[in-house]
């Protein structure tokens, strides 16, 4: 019966590959023809006394698909994935989407098409409405599962956009529930079944663009009251029951209700030979380790391992459902399915995130593997080319190129690199062994050149005004006197540079002349950042400030620099970026510094996370300010719609964006052009500003401006 079901299921799958049926999307989305791949994480069933691994192909399928298009940050339509061709490992699909130059995000859905067109997003819903919104009901999913992607396209997409759009990975919108009792012998398992499930499921997670979620998406109005069907476990299945059940996200009830509310599986079985069913409840983190009694999460398998079993069980699964678990002891061990090379024995188990770890080529480059275990007294142990170990095994391993440490948990496996790879030859490598109960996991380290630490970075600003950074190559250009602070540390090759902190060629400074309505686009074609610093609005027209924007959007990799310093600056610039000036509020009044913005996930790179403000440097303060040069400064007022999608680093005390970073538009916002300023000015100490023109990164002020720097190269260097 099994091998006739797997049949079906293999046909019914090339049968939906060639449909071309499309829904309606209600708009004309046919400027560009897309291909795009999209990936399923692997859906092992592991087993303890089988020798075959299956693959459940049921867990993989993609039958339908849709595509939500969001410009800035905002629904505009949807379309149809056509022409689609699945397997188990990855799905090529057509959709046909519309040219912009607004940065573009796709949220991909499969096998959720009735989700979609029963929750149909209206124009301009910002991406948490419409997650919230695409939910369906749970029906025990005897149809295909739902799953989730993303990927974006930061610069807008053209007609020149790559046609092929490989490596999106998936996430099922659903959770896995496999029972194992091949270490009791006195219990053979014959039932399992799930009660109080969530009847309503979210397709698309609260954390979008995570591939790996760690809080459950539940949608408003949910009920626990899904009591799964009595699935039976085949006497030739040995104990084991697996790839069957499957579970919506649940949240943890409260402790007061875990007894009644609580989602858990019921077995029944035969107690030590008894010819009469009994049942057993088993709970989700039933010792609540995590603090997660009862919850579910997405793309998760959860393996009920059952250790023990010492007394009849309750007479009916009902009684067994609504009343404390009793007389069985049961492991729970969970991981999601991007884990690969998970190992299980019925015991224990392991799993690593990569067996390949490639370093970049700076000394103190690090990366990270996720483990997977019960066992977090695992050890390491070098090993040859051909991955013997050698020397002795330890719980960290350090040598001339590379260390290799353990979090005190066992949860990760730091690799750092201690030397520079400055050639570009294959670079240092070495292999280590992970050893685990019986599991030796080989694991190779690799250390590449790094391209990037060659690459000059080509910076354009303008020969008047205030800001400009002048030009460092040829005909050397000293800068404006308000820039020499940002110069100095642009300049310093310790800061940006192949061996500096941040790996790169270094910038190279070029001032251009500027003609009003005359720039042209082969001009700002020449580089990678443009400065639009403190001119009078005669100098940048409204042409230019058209200008920069096509080239800014053009290519994902580049970023602007925009100024708002006073109301007669930039005018036609901040209207072609926000659509006018009507959010800023520009003062004329020296009304003392402007503070670090509150430290969030937003702007951690900023203050604590950087390059300039980790490793051998610290943390901005909390209490830092950043000195006000003179009376004039501009600030984006928060809560407003100029201020969406920008991260506030330095708030005026208009309670307005003074430096913030908008990611998606890659544009960096300046409203005070003293930022870079080395001259004391009102109130300056050696502590608020920029304190020398050589590019020491001394005080809060310096690690600032050059992390926005270090985010402005990443950009230019990596396209994120």
């Amino acid at each position: 019966m099994r091998q006739f079901i797997s049949i079906l299921i293999i046909s019914l799958l090339f049968i939906s590959c060639n449909d071309e049926t499309e829904i309606p999307a209600g708009n004309d989305v046919d400027d560009i023809k897309m291909r795009l791949v999209i990936t399923i994480p692997p859906s092992t069933v592991y087993s303890a006394t089988k020798a075959a691994i299956g693959q459940p192909i049921h867990e993989s399928l993609v039958s339908e698909i849709q595509v939500l298009v969001f410009e800035d940050q905002k629904y505009r339509y949807r379309v149809p994935g056509i022409s689609i061709s699945s397997n188990t490992a990855q799905t090529t699909f057509t959709a046909h989407l519309k040219s912009t130059g607004s940065p573009v995000e796709l949220l991909i859905l499969a096998n959720a098409n009735e989700a979609v067109v029963s929750n149909e997003p209206s124009l301009d819903d910002s991406e948490d409405v419409v997650k919230r919104k695409i939910n369906r009901e749970f029906d025990n999913l005897v149809s295909n599962f739902p799953m989730y992607g993303v990927y974006k396209f930061p610069a807008g997409l053209s007609a020149t956009q790559k046609q092929e759009i490989t490596g999106i990975k998936m996430l099922r919108s659903i959770a896995r529930v496999d029972v194992m009792a091949t270490e009791v012998s006195n219990f053979k398992l014959a039932e399992v079944k799930a009660y109080r499930a969530n009847n309503f499921l979210q397709v698309i997670p609260n954390e979008i663009g995570v591939m790996k979620v760690t809080i459950p998406s539940v949608p408003d109005g949910s009920a626990a009251n899904v009591n799964s069907r009595m699935f039976p476990v085949a006497e030739e299945d040995l104990n084991e029951f697996s790839a069957q059940l499957y579970l919506p996200e649940t949240s943890s009830p409260a402790e007061s209700n875990r007894i009644s509310g609580a989602t858990c599986v019921v077995v029944g079985g035969y107690y030590n030979g008894s010819d009469k069913l009994s049942y057993y409840r088993m709970d989700f983190d039933p010792d609540n380790k995590d603090n997660s009694f009862g919850q579910i999460l997405r793309n998760h398998k959860y393996i009920f391992n059952i250790k023990k079993v010492s007394a009849p069980g309750w007479d009916s699964p009902d009684d067994a459902a609504n009343n404390q678990s009793a007389h069985i002891v049961a492991e729970v061990q969970q991981w999601d399915d991007n884990t690969i090379d998970m190992s299980f024995d019925g015991e224990h188990h392991f799993g690593v995130s990569t067996r390949e770890i490639i370093l970049k080529n700076k000394a103190g480059s690090k990366s990270a593997i996720d483990v997977a275990t019960d066992l977090p007294d695992y050890t390491l142990q070098w090993a040859d080319a051909d991955g013997t170990p050698v020397g002795n095994e330890s719980q960290s391993l350090a040598d001339e190129y590379f260390t290799v440490e353990k979090n005190p948990d066992g949860s990760q496996l730091v690799v750092t690199a201690l030397q520079n790879n400055t050639s570009d030859d294959a670079g240092p490598a070495r292999n280590f062994v992970i050893t685990a109960h019986r599991w030796k996991i080989s694991v190779s380290i690799k250390q590449k050149y790094d391209e990037a630490a060659s690459r000059v970075i080509s910076l354009l600003t303008f020969n008047t005004g205030l800001g400009s950074l002048g030009s460092n190559i040829i005909a050397s250009i000293s800068p404006e006197g308000r820039a020499g602070g940002l110069r100095g540390i642009l300049d310093n090759r310790n800061n940006f540079g192949p061996n500096g902190t941040v790996v790169c060629g270094g910038y190279n400074l070029i001032q251009s002349n500027v003609s009003n309505n005359k720039l042209t686009d082969a001009l700002f074609a020449a580089f990678d950042v443009v400065y639009i610093h403190y001119m009078s609005n005669a100098y940048f027209g409204n042409k230019d400030a058209e200008k920069v924007h096509n080239w800014l959007k053009a290519k994902k990799n580049r970023v602007l620099i925009a100024s708002y310093d006073a109301a007669d600056v930039s005018k036609y610039l901040i209207a072609e970026l926000l659509g006018g000036n009507s959010d800023i509020k520009f003062l004329v009044t020296n009304n003392g510094g402007f503070t670090i913005a509150p430290p969030d996930a937003d702007n951690s790179y900023f203050i604590s996370t950087g390059p300039f403000t980790s490793g051998a440097y610290t943390p901005i303060s909390p209490d830092f300010v950043f000195r006000n040069f003179d009376y004039y400064h501009g600030e984006i007022l928060l809560n407003t719609e100029s201020a969406k999608g920008i991260t506030p680093l330095l708030i005026g005390k208009a309670g307005g964006i003074v430096l913030g970073v908008d990611y998606s538009r890659r544009i960096v916002y300046i409203g005070d052009t003293d930022l870079g300023n080395y001259s004391l000015g009102t109130g300056g100490t050696e502590k608020n500003r920029i304190n020398n023109t050589t590019g020491e990164i001394s005080n809060d002020a310096s690690k600032l401006m050059a992390n926005v720097f270090a985010w402005i190269t990443n950009t230019v260097l990596y396209g994120e």
